[in-house]
């Protein structure tokens, strides 16, 4: 069984919900958490906040974090995970910050710099990941990481 289909069996079986904040991944986790039938059941919607200013104003991500950070932290992940959770009143939620590339990327945090976090009303998980690819390639691996630290932390509650 894939990994979202297992996903899918368990938000079901254990009557969560789910929201979701993307930056890098522009709705491709949504897309695929909205991919089998049913998931309506535990799928409530979400905001892609490709820009700082949908971040700062739908998603109250601090603006001197982000001067002081860069989007592509694990501060500004977090509170957008906490924010959609809050605003969606969610069991889960994910958000996703990172250059997929060609352009952008820092000497700390080069191309293919993704960070996720996972919030629940209990804790919030934050990953940093290094993926290699094309911008398509890296949204990508982005996107089934999301999946992947998601179910692990449903998992544990």
């Amino acid at each position: 069984m894939s990994s979202l289909n297992s996903l899918h069996q368990l938000c079901i079986a254990k009557g969560v919900s789910i929201s979701v904040a993307e930056s890098c991944t522009s709705g491709i986790i949504a897309s695929k958490l909205t991919a089998l039938s049913g998931s309506s059941s535990y799928f409530k919607g979400g905001i892609v906040a490709y820009q700082n200013e949908i971040k700062t104003k739908f998603l109250e991500v601090s603006q001197s974090i982000i001067n002081e950070k860069t989007d592509v932290s694990p501060e500004v992940v977090i509170q957008m995970a906490k924010s959609i959770l809050e605003k969606f009143n969610t069991d889960f939620s994910i958000a996703s910050s990172g250059y997929t590339g060609p352009t952008g990327g820092t000497n700390k945090n080069p191309i293919g710099t993704v960070f996720i976090a996972i919030a629940s009303k209990f804790d919030v998980a934050v990953s940093r990941f290094i993926f290699l690819g094309n911008r398509q390639s890296i949204a990508n691996q982005a996107s089934e990481s999301a999946l992947s630290l998601l179910l692990t932390e449903i998992k544990k509650q």
